[in-house]
């Protein structure tokens, strides 16, 4: 099968007035309404980047004069969006995001009427009719348009999934960190509801994002852990530009990778279900492997990316999908990550084991975990990738090699490497784990190593 020509791990992403313009705002929009078959109610919805808004009336236009109706929820978190969709029967919705990367980095994520994102096969069906000419209709048959504010739906969808009682009586705690966001407009008013004491930081929408940077991960998340240690908090909870991330920082100040988090939300879910199928992406903690085994659980790996999640999801009936940046979903809400109401869960889960979460993180085991990434152009990753393998087998070590998405490597004592090329970014991204923080390092070395050298030959400028 060719590559995608428009389609990444995770919609289509680029520069905004670079890759990204108005005019193909619009042609995108007239393919989406040719792909539902010129017919049929979407959401569209945006986050706070410079860009979005012009970019959001541009995308409506097309769907517009492909004659499908656009419920226009503006400002909006992805999941709240997406909520709109289950909860008003629509055909499917758009987000103008460019999700946790730079500013400048804008893009367009397409659901379906269940929530979830394009499949590979619906995104090839996709660039099929955009490269061949989408339908618009008759000037009489073109779609309307309904601002809507989807913020109070959103608040009753999330509070329906979650075991509202228990929360609330529980007097937590928390301090949120939307990152200048979109999710900035509902979150406080969502966990007060709860009956929650929320501080917010980063709480002004801004698509300069003027405090830190969107992708939320430890090194920007400074300012968080200093108020969860100086407020007592139960949590802290950080997202992305558009709402769909969750990392949390436990009561002792400890920011926590998606994995660790995730593996909490899984152990209380096959405790749950008595057991059940877990869908993670191959760059996922051995950590899942170890709650997997001692709570009856079964690991399915997939590629990276919440399409490929979410079609594991579908094709093995499963109870639970996690991502280690950090999205966590709940097949029987939407299908794909919601920051605010992972948030929630994590609250419902210490409140039933009347344990801190820094306590329910205590009870797994130790893994080390080392993530870097080399800039590296679209047109260089494929050889890149081929020329480390190359040079990794020239040290003739044992281990299994996984090509599910990139190349992992996994060593017989459990420890791995993934060298594995960005779907959404210019980058080459290194992975690599073990119990032991020594081979961590060194494996880190081994893999910056083969990157490196692999760069410099197929491309001398990187020497």
């Amino acid at each position: 099968m060719k590559n995608l020509r428009l389609f990444g791990t995770s919609g289509i992403r680029g520069t905004a007035n670079v890759e990204i313009t108005p005019e193909m705002a619009t042609k995108l929009g007239i393919t989406f309404a040719s792909f539902l078959g010129n017919e049929g109610t979407v959401a569209v919805g945006r986050d706070v980047r410079l860009p979005a808004k012009l970019l959001h009336h541009a995308f409506i236009s097309g769907v517009l004069a492909g004659g499908v109706n656009v419920e226009d929820c503006g400002l909006a978190p992805t999941p709240a969006v997406l909520w709109a969709v289950k909860k008003r029967g629509l055909d499917g919705a758009t987000v103008v995001t460019g999700s946790h990367t730079l500013p400048e980095i804008i893009g367009f994520l397409f659901f379906m009427s269940d929530t979830a994102e394009l499949s590979v096969e619906e995104s090839y069906q996709f660039e099929n009719i955009f490269f061949n000419k989408p339908k618009v209709v008759a000037w009489n048959e073109v779609g309307k348009c309904t601002e809507v504010d989807v913020s109070d739906l959103y608040l009753r969808s999330v509070l329906e999934y979650v075991d509202l009682p228990k929360i609330s009586s529980s007097g937590f705690k928390v301090v949120l960190d939307p990152g200048s966001g979109a999710s900035a407009l509902v979150c406080d008013k969502i966990f007060q509801a709860a009956g929650v004491k929320v501080d917010v930081i980063n709480g002004e929408p801004d698509g300069m994002f003027p405090h830190r940077d969107p992708y939320p991960r430890p090194e920007v998340l400074s300012e968080l852990v200093r108020e969860v240690n100086e407020s007592g908090a139960d949590i802290g909870s950080a997202t992305d530009a558009d709402g769909d991330r969750a990392i949390f920082v436990d009561d002792e100040g400890k920011v926590l990778w998606g994995d660790v988090s995730g593996c909490v939300f899984v152990k209380d879910i096959l405790m749950k279900h008595r057991g059940g199928v877990i869908v993670a992406p191959i760059n996922t903690s051995q950590l899942i492997n170890w709650v997997c085994n001692v709570y009856n659980g079964e690991i399915t790996y997939t590629k990276v990316g919440p399409s490929s999640i979410v079609s594991g999801l579908k094709r093995v009936k499963a109870v639970f999908g996690v991502e280690e940046t950090g999205k966590n979903i709940w097949p029987e809400a939407i299908l794909y990550g919601d920051w605010i109401l992972a948030t929630l869960k994590m609250l419902e889960v210490v409140a039933r084991e009347q344990k801190s979460l820094s306590e329910l993180v205590q009870e797994f085991p130790k893994f080390h975990m080392r993530k870097e990434a080399f800039h590296c152009p679209e047109a260089l990753k494929k050889s890149v990738m081929m020329n480390a393998l190359k040079e990794w087998k020239k040290r003739g070590e044992e281990a299994e090699v996984v090509t599910i998405d990139g190349i992992k490597i996994i060593y017989p004592d459990g420890s791995w490497m993934l060298l594995r090329p960005s779907g959404t970014e210019p980058v080459f991204r290194i992975y690599v784990e073990s119990q032991d923080p020594i081979s961590v390092q060194e494996l880190a070395k081994v893999g910056s190593e083969l990157i490196k050298k692999s760069l410099a030959e197929t491309a001398p400028s990187f020497r």
